[in-house]
């Protein structure tokens, strides 16, 4: 069942209180935000559970914390010249036209503490766990992809439970039925060794080092909806931000 703000961690409340000031302009970027003692004041809240909520808001990529000088909006946020919520032209999540793609599995799942962070929902949410295995047109696995969906786009979109719905058709889909449409994504990216499954479905062997990127999706109201977990051997490169130098 979809989430309501009173189901939240008050951390969460005070987090989407200041991330809606930022999606309004009303906080912009390079604009200070109020402190943890601030917070805590205005919202009748120990000061940890004013700490969480900023620590929340830099997870989300919303706001960056500078040592004795304060937490402020963000200057790069995802977006053209630096405004938040402007369409993005380097978002990708779609699949390359020639490769092979094999559904793994659509299930319904705990979400992870990361991903329910990245959707600002609360620990222990569930929700709808997509994963796709990409094969090169030669047929070596070159990415495995676990994409998840929030609570409320998964009741509103329930055939992302089919393994038969098309990996390349779930855009679509999802705005069809649920409403949001990507707009703008942040990513990240690290290097660490396969897990055992990841060694087996990407056929890599024992101690293998893999490059793995994680990209939320956000819809043009600056909410998150979908969060993709990429996996790649170590021998395969991605392009992930194309921009001008000059």
């Amino acid at each position: 069942m979809p989430e309501t703000d009173k189901d939240l961690p008050k951390y969460h409340r005070i987090a989407a209180s200041i991330r809606s000031r930022i999606v309004s302009g009303e906080l912009p970027p390079g604009a200070s935000v109020p402190s943890e003692r601030q917070l805590a004041e205005e919202h009748g809240v120990v000061r940890p559970t004013a700490a969480e909520a900023l620590r929340l808001l830099r997870h989300q990529g919303y706001v960056v914390s500078r040592h004795g000088s304060g937490t402020f909006v963000r200057e790069d946020l995802p977006g053209a010249h630096g405004h938040r919520f402007a369409p993005s032209r380097t978002i990708d999540v779609s699949f390359p036209a020639d490769a092979g793609l094999v559904v793994l599995l659509a299930e319904e799942a705990v979400v992870p503490p990361h991903v329910a962070d990245a959707f600002g929902t609360a620990a222990g949410h569930r929700g709808v766990r997509r994963q796709v295995l990409i094969n090169d047109a030669d047929g070596t696995p070159a990415e495995l992809r676990t994409s998840w969906f929030g609570g409320q786009v998964a009741e509103r979109a329930p055939e992302l439970l089919d393994t038969g719905l098309a990996p390349a058709a779930v855009d679509e889909y999802v705005t069809e039925r649920a409403g949001p449409k990507p707009s703008f994504g942040r990513d990240q990216v690290r290097a660490r060794l396969a897990t055992a499954t990841e060694r087996k479905r990407l056929q890599l062997p024992g101690a293998s080092a893999v490059l793995e990127e994680h990209l939320v999706v956000f819809d043009a109201e600056g909410s998150a909806f979908r969060f993709d977990e990429s996996v790649f051997p170590a021998e395969m490169w991605k392009v992930l931000h194309p921009y001008p130098l000059s």
